[in-house]
């Protein structure tokens, strides 16, 4: 059979080429019941646009796959599935929960006489249910149809295609490279036609997908290996399918696809910036505008005055400004523009309009978390004749200064009235989410958080949060969260602190956030820290301002607390901590390593890659892998997970720095656990830095 898919994928390949055909207008590409590109159970070799993000639900047979997949760039993509097979017998479960990751590496992309070609590795790091791997190539031969062939291995192997391969159907998570591209292969192949009726597609293939776990199982019956399907577009977002699969099973899917670029609402619909007053030209003779202002002590408290409207006109705060005859220096608070160039260039053209003429150099200092993270030095002259400019942007940012934040306020600067001390309070609604237990793929909670702060001086905070569970299903938790006897469980009781914190103090923490030099951040934080433990955690962190690279330290002792989340404790107690590396890889793409040791007395690392869009979003990865055997660690083999943070902006057209953040682990267990940090340094830093100022000059005018 070796030789036989190899013949065929030849024959197709030298098709497909003697073929030249306009792929330019070819139609989009479209997604398979496995959640990536393809045509109906088999991959195909196209690609969506990078940053893509799709979600997709099909269901058969009593079966269900969910699948999310990212176009990581243009070539590669990766996946995350949740299948469920009814009445496969998995530990004592009528039903099997499976989590699976794919990736796919486009290698050649199509042109006019070579098709678009991609290696993948399907279940690569799950329990081997789905694991295979394959060759594919897919040309356009007409504007409306495409056609697919290919070779695969193991899963897409055929009947026979575990043979000669290690099974190992269980705890998974752990990469078997041993068994990539071994054992029997089995070609495959389809065609794509897109119909006269717009977003109508038929879809046909001989699949090499032969069920073998599922029919050894007795839980799928295989009479072909013809697959048939329709598909329909309803709009550039969701896709609906139905298929007839094997001789005997029908398919549905429905697939929902976005990208972080194109956000579904226009723009910029946040009021417009105040226009940059020009100075009145000096006359008779004049070389400097007239300073005399500066000699009376009342003009700092009126120019705050004046300033102070101007800033709340452009969403901007002023945490407090010092001025001198030829100068002034703003503490800048925005909570408002997610590129902090924005919120600088509207800071700018307040200053304009609200300073004496005298004033010829601005400094405009980010403050985030009452850290004064970037300073930004220009020259009125050139915000005076440069916001007009079309090249206004390029050139202010080559003629201003970008450094890191001093790391002490400057004598003379002057506070806004009731910025120190501070209090605030907020109830609002809460949701606590749960994804892909064993015994329930979600679990929500619905309820109320009470949340109240009481800054004392800068960076000084005593705060805390009261969450109250109204209606909900994470407390129904039965099962030991996945605890093996063999490592403490430091994250397996979350079930109870669910069920038995009724209302719950989630946290109750004194935090100072301080700068030892300008590049140098630290952080202090004792209290009820996270709802699970209590104690002191300690950061530092070296940011230089235009640096790619930064280095952290964190050093913390905690005990684990009760499960009613009230003031007590339990008798678990550890020192944790962790240094950390952080790289700016350009493109939007950071990678981090956390090197220490976990709260499970473990020693390891985590290894994260994350990708943050110029509109706020950020999508990333990370594994985490110790020195706890994966026997030991339980199912899923050690700690992996997905992170997704959405903007409110993106969705609603308006300037936000609200997110959405959530986090997917495929499993939840003890090994590799991190403790629970608000305010962790890098990411309140790097919202600000040097660089963040830099890569979003563009928008300084907007």
């Amino acid at each position: 059979m070796r030789m036989t898919g190899a013949l065929c994928l030849g024959i197709g390949l030298t098709g497909m080429a003697a073929s030249p055909t306009l792929a330019q207008v070819a139609s989009e590409p479209s997604t398979n019941l496995f959640g990536s590109v393809g045509l109906i159970d088999m991959p195909s070799a196209e690609h969506q646009k990078a940053g893509q993000i799709t979600t997709s639900v099909a269901g058969y047979s009593g079966s269900t796959r969910t699948t999310l997949t990212f176009q990581i760039t243009p070539r590669i993509s990766g996946s995350f599935r949740y299948s469920t097979i009814d009445g496969y017998n998995s530990v004592g479960r009528d039903t099997r929960y499976d989590r699976s990751f794919d990736i796919r590496y486009r290698v050649f992309e199509e042109s006019q006489f070579v098709p678009a070609v991609t290696i993948g590795l399907q279940d690569f790091a799950g329990t081997g249910v789905f694991s295979g791997e394959y060759i594919v190539a897919t040309k356009n031969l007409l504007p409306t149809l495409k056609a697919t062939a290919g070779v695969g291995w193991g899963r897409l192997g055929g009947r026979d295609g575990y043979l000669g391969r290690t099974i190992n159907i269980g705890k998974g998570g752990v990469p078997d490279a041993g068994n990539w591209f071994r054992g029997p292969v089995q070609p495959f192949g389809g065609l794509e036609w897109q119909t006269p009726i717009e977003g109508l597609r038929l879809k046909a293939e001989y699949s090499s997908d032969a069920y073998a776990v599922e029919v050894n199982q007795g839980v799928y019956e295989r009479k072909s290996s013809a697959n048939f399907g329709v598909e329909y577009d309803y709009n550039e977002a969701v896709k609906l399918g139905a298929y007839y699969l094997n001789g005997n099973q029908f398919a549905l899917m429905a697939s929902l696809s976005f990208n972080p670029s194109d956000p579904p609402a226009p723009s910029g619909l946040e009021s417009a910036p105040l226009p940059v007053l020009v100075r009145k030209p000096l006359t008779g003779g004049a070389t400097r505008y007239a300073d005399n202002w500066s000699a009376d002590p009342a003009s700092p408290r009126i120019i705050r005055g004046q300033v102070r409207p101007l800033l709340e006109a452009s969403q901007l705060e002023m945490e407090g400004l010092q001025v001198t005859s030829t100068s002034a220096t703003l503490y800048l608070l925005n909570k408002t523009f997610i590129a902090p160039s924005e919120a600088v260039g509207r800071a700018a053209r307040a200053l304009s309009r609200g300073l004496p003429g005298s004033i010829e150099t601005f400094n405009i200092v980010l403050v985030e978390e009452d850290l004064p993270v970037t300073k930004v030095t220009m020259q009125r002259r050139d915000v005076e004749t440069l916001s007009y400019d079309p090249y206004g942007a390029e050139k202010l940012h080559q003629r201003s200064t970008i450094a890191s934040g001093p790391a002490r306020r400057p004598e003379g600067l002057v506070y806004e009235d009731g910025r120190y001390p501070r209090f605030k309070w907020s109830i609002a609604p809460s949701v606590r989410s749960s994804f892909f237990d064993p015994d329930a793929p979600i679990r929500i909670d619905l309820g109320v958080r009470a949340k109240a702060s009481y800054t004392i001086a800068p960076g000084l905070t005593l705060s805390g949060s009261i969450n109250k569970p109204l209606v909900g299903n994470l407390g129904d938790i039965k099962r030991a969260g996945g605890a093996t006897g063999k490592v403490p469980r430091v994250r397996s009781f979350a079930a109870r602190y669910y069920s038995e914190g009724d209302p719950a103090l989630e946290r109750l923490t004194a935090d100072y956030l301080f700068k030892l030099h300008p590049n140098v951040y630290g952080r202090i934080s004792a209290g009820y820290l996270e709802f699970m433990y209590g104690g002191v955690s300690s950061e530092i962190l070296w940011k230089p301002a235009n640096s790619k690279l930064a280095l952290g330290a964190e050093l913390n002792y905690v005990k684990q607390r009760e499960f009613e989340q009230r003031f007590g404790f339990r008798d678990y107690d550890v020192l944790t901590g962790h240094v950390s590396a952080y790289y700016d890889m350009d493109n939007g793409f950071t990678a981090q390593v956390d090197a220490g040791r976990y709260l499970a007395g473990d020693y390891g690392a985590t290894f994260g890659l994350n990708r943050t869009f110029n509109n706020g979003w950020v999508v990333g990865a990370f594994f985490t892998l110790t020195d706890i055997p994966f026997e030991d660690f339980g199912e899923g083999s050690f700690d992996k997970g997905i992170t997704l943070s959405i903007p409110f902006s993106w969705g609603i057209g308006r300037a936000s720095r609200n997110t959405i953040d959530t986090q997917i682990r495929p499993l939840t267990r003890d090994g590799g656990a991190r403790l629970k940090v608000e305010n962790r340094l890098y990411g309140i830093v790097s919202k600000a830095d040097g660089r963040a100022v830099s890569e979003t000059f563009g928008r300084v005018w907007r």
